[in-house]
């Protein structure tokens, strides 16, 4: 049987919770039961955030975004933030964030199997990846479609 690799993504939830406190969010704490990863607050604002955390040193973003979230940031707009990151030790200054708008961070998200992918090219002035001709780009009408799809066939008796 092969060995799998956990990758604990505490350390990120603290250094996110660490910068977003940084830049002014109150009342930061880790989410329970929805579907971010934190909760706070700007200008007395909540925020559910969603991290995506890679412990990369460098180079592209890569990772899976969930129907749940999408569907719940496409929901939430005003409220719902991505927040991309890497880093491995302890020291902030050492971490990379990057914090989207739900719209912004679509406009990196493919779908390529009923899970999506989102891609980000810190070394490349955060730009959005040109895509092939023939993938299908993350959108709320592709979202909200298919997760009335989702509910259908989840209930379906």
């Amino acid at each position: 049987m092969a060995k799998t690799k956990t990758i604990s993504d505490n350390l990120a939830k603290q250094k996110c919770k660490e910068w977003l406190e940084s830049i002014g969010f109150t009342d930061v704490k880790l989410a329970k039961g929805e579907s971010c990863d934190l909760i706070g607050k700007q200008h007395n604002k909540p925020y559910y955030i969603e991290i995506k955390y890679s412990s990369k040193e460098r180079g592209k973003f890569f990772g899976t975004v969930m129907l749940t979230e999408l569907f719940q940031a496409i929901n939430n707009k005003d409220n719902y933030l991505f927040l991309v990151c890497r880093g491995k030790d302890t020291s902030i200054d050492n971490w990379f964030f990057k914090l989207f708008s739900v719209r912004d961070f679509l406009k990196h998200c493919t779908l390529t199997t009923p899970i999506f992918h989102y891609h980000f090219y810190a070394d490349n002035n955060h730009a959005i990846p040109i895509f092939r001709d023939n993938t299908k780009v993350a959108s709320d009408e592709l979202i909200s479609n298919m997760w009335k799809d989702f509910q259908k066939w989840k209930f379906k008796s």
